[in-house]
């Protein structure tokens, strides 16, 4: 695409290679940035040519994004709430000249009734991991992103199966400690839980994450896959991850710091 890079970019903005079929993101240094659970999730989606798809929650796009070139979707529609990130997705669907194919809407997840009047085929979502505690009214835009302090838990999967079509997909990534929450929040919405994959920092350490697949009005049975596990003992990558993140051995912009959970 030929935009020039000063026109796109806000004060402060950068560009990063996803190492991915030519993709990049723009990224503020200072402020909410993608996490490994991102890349996962967007692992993890699968949609058939023709298919819908809609993320929950997007941030500055780049689960919708990586989604266009590992999957056939027709179409992607990424909603997200704050204005400044919005307005980053948006720029990067431009930069990428992937306006044809995705959408990002600045919304509540909590009024997908109103905003969408077609069902979706395939639904995904990164939501908040934790509780919040604090004033609303002073948070920050990280608090927001990793925090449920504009949506919590149960209104992302009750959103989902609203917008779902019969028999459509639901993807989400969540901290271990909130899976209980996740699958009675599922089975009380009609997602059924059909796949879950733990996800291990190392071998060596606790399942901090869980990535589940749910189907609208699915029949009841759970497969549980081994885990998927992030780094060896040395720190590098496993073969599993790496297939993800890299590409002519450079890998995609990620702060693991920044990790919600």
């Amino acid at each position: 695409m030929e935009n020039n890079v000063s026109d796109i970019l806000s004060d402060g903005e950068k560009i990063f290679d996803l190492e991915c079929d030519g993709l990049k993101i723009i990224q503020h240094p200072k402020g909410y940035a993608f996490t490994t659970d991102a890349v996962l999730l967007a692992n993890t989606v699968r949609a058939s040519k023709g298919d819908s798809v809609l993320e929950l929650g997007a941030g500055s796009g780049v689960i919708s994004l990586l989604i266009s070139k590992k999957c056939r979707a027709r179409s992607i529609t990424a909603l997200e709430i704050q204005p400044r990130l919005y307005d980053m997705a948006r720029r990067s669907v431009e930069l990428n000249g992937l306006s044809d194919r995705i959408s990002v809407v600045n919304g509540d997840i909590r009024s997908v009734k109103t905003l969408f009047t077609e069902p979706f085929d395939v639904v995904c979502s990164n939501p908040p991991y934790s509780p919040f505690s604090g004033d609303t009214e002073t948070a920050t835009e990280n608090d927001i992103c990793r925090m449920e302090v504009l949506v919590t838990l149960p209104e992302v999967v009750e959103a989902a199966a609203t917008v779902l079509k019969f028999g459509g997909k639901f993807y989400v990534i969540v901290s271990a400690d909130r899976l209980t929450d996740l699958l009675s929040s599922m089975r009380k919405n009609m997602l059924e839980p059909k796949v879950l994959t733990p996800v291990q920092p190392t071998a060596e350490k606790e399942i901090n994450t869980v990535i589940v697949t749910g189907i609208k009005c699915g029949k009841p049975g759970l497969r549980m896959t081994k885990p998927l596990i992030i780094t060896n003992a040395d720190g590098s990558y496993t073969e599993a991850v790496r297939r993800m993140y890299f590409n002519d051995g450079k890998t995609v912009y990620s702060r693991d710091a920044d990790r919600k959970s």
